[in-house]
């Protein structure tokens, strides 16, 4: 229970993260978080199912925190470039 709370604190922080590598500004911080812990969820999927990333979701101490951060990292920018690319508006 514990892991799992850790581990949504970590994807919010790749929302917010995330969301400044992709477009800058962001889209607010409470969005930010709940694309972060989304995109947490995808990373872990994706990781999860596809057989040459099976390695990083099996780390442990140190090295499996880092790979966890990069993880949700990664996961948070897709779903936020999904988001933009679905949700915002082109001025």
């Amino acid at each position: 229970m514990v892991h799992f709370l850790v581990w949504i604190v970590v994807s919010g922080l790749a929302g917010f993260v995330a969301s400044k590598v992709i477009n800058k500004s962001g889209s607010g911080l409470l969005m930010d978080i709940i694309l972060g812990i989304i995109g947490g969820f995808v990373g872990g999927y994706i990781v999860s199912h596809v057989p040459a990333l099976s390695g990083l979701e099996s780390g442990t101490g140190m090295g499996g925190f880092v790979a966890e951060i990069i993880v949700a990292i990664v996961g948070a920018m897709l779903v936020i470039f999904l988001f933009n690319l679905l949700f915002r508006r082109r001025a």
